[in-house]
């Protein structure tokens, strides 16, 4: 992960509901992979839309509980990218 972000959280200190990226993967292979981290083979493996670049990790929120991880497979410079690519053929 490049970097990591601070949800937002209201004055009390409780998350706010929603969708808030807490950090990016940066992709090499095409490929994101899930694993716990004391194992040595990977638990699941993804193809991206894309391939290669910085993909944004986000956190689902509501009522104060965490859902969701979600990584958007697909995202507007990505899919910029693909269409300039896609036009020069």
């Amino acid at each position: 992960m490049r970097k990591n972000l601070e949800v937002p959280k209201d004055k009390k200190g409780n998350v706010k509901n929603g969708l808030h990226e807490i950090g990016q993967i940066s992709v090499d292979s095409g490929q994101i992979a899930i694993t716990d981290p004391c194992r040595e083979d990977f638990d699941l493996t993804v193809d991206t839309n894309f391939g290669d670049g910085m993909f944004p990790v986000y956190e689902q929120w509501e009522n104060h509980e965490r859902l969701a991880l979600v990584i958007p497979l697909s995202t507007d410079l990505q899919n910029a990218l693909r269409e300039g690519v896609e036009e020069k053929k």
